[in-house]
């Protein structure tokens, strides 16, 4: 596993949990407005992965939970075997992914390997390319979305609201992409830190656009978030 960063506490990352946070690199989307750009290509300061795993062993009676976002965590070879090394601690495993590899998905699911995976919908499908940066196939997007919503897992679908990226339209094509699903939530944009340096100049959208994006998603999912605003909903 190339492991990037880790935290050993967080509130935040794994929902209703006080999890460990595990950070790999590369990415496969290059999103211009991503908020983790030391992470979209390969990061060669790296932390041993046997320390990492002495270090949840000792953490496995006070937290609940791994986290393990990226990047692109199913990039990573031996994430597999990683995964049952955190398994043997008793601990659930919450697993952030951009969705590109269903059969990963799928198989994970099935090994028993996570507990809950966060999956992000970056925009609707007609205007994916210029989200992630890349020309991509969508059909795996709208199989890891499928496989996601059958499965016996906790789950959520994601979507950063970025202006020019995603708007009012799209987040209804968003909602019949996710159609039916549990749970489904809005992160506020952060431009502190992007990819493409261009996307620090654009401001996010103020709560109300977020509370009409919001009102949107009620009508596909049964449940709705909005993150990072000041009067969360």
């Amino acid at each position: 596993m190339r492991i990037n960063g880790f935290i050993g506490v967080s509130l935040i990352e794994y929902p209703n949990k006080i999890s460990s946070v595990i950070y790999t690199s590369p990415c496969n989307f290059r999103c211009p407005y991503c908020h983790n750009p030391e992470l979209v290509f390969i990061n060669h300061t790296t932390l041993n992965e046997n320390d990492i795993l002495e270090d949840l062993q000792e953490r496995a009676s006070f937290i609940d939970g791994v986290s393990i976002t990226g990047g692109e965590p199913l990039l990573q070879e031996d994430l597999f075997n990683f995964l049952k090394h955190i398994k043997n601690l008793n601990l659930p495993v919450k697993i952030d992914t951009n969705g590109y590899y269903p059969g990963k998905i799928k198989q994970l699911i099935e090994d028993g390997l996570v507990d809950y995976i966060a999956m992000d919908i970056k925009t609707s499908l007609k205007k994916y390319n210029n989200a992630t940066g890349i020309e991509i196939d969508i059909s795996k997007i709208i199989e890891s979305v499928n496989i996601i919503k059958q499965s016996k897992i906790d789950y959520e679908f994601r979507t950063t609201a970025v202006p020019e990226i995603v708007d009012e339209n799209d987040f209804n094509d968003i909602g019949e992409l996710v159609k039916g699903a549990k749970l489904f939530s809005i992160q506020q944009y952060d431009n502190s830190m992007t990819l493409n340096s261009s996307f620090k100049d654009i401001k996010p959208y103020k709560d109300d656009i977020l509370k009409k994006f919001y009102n949107i998603m009620k009508k596909y999912v049964k449940k709705v978030k909005i993150k990072n605003i000041a009067i969360p909903v």
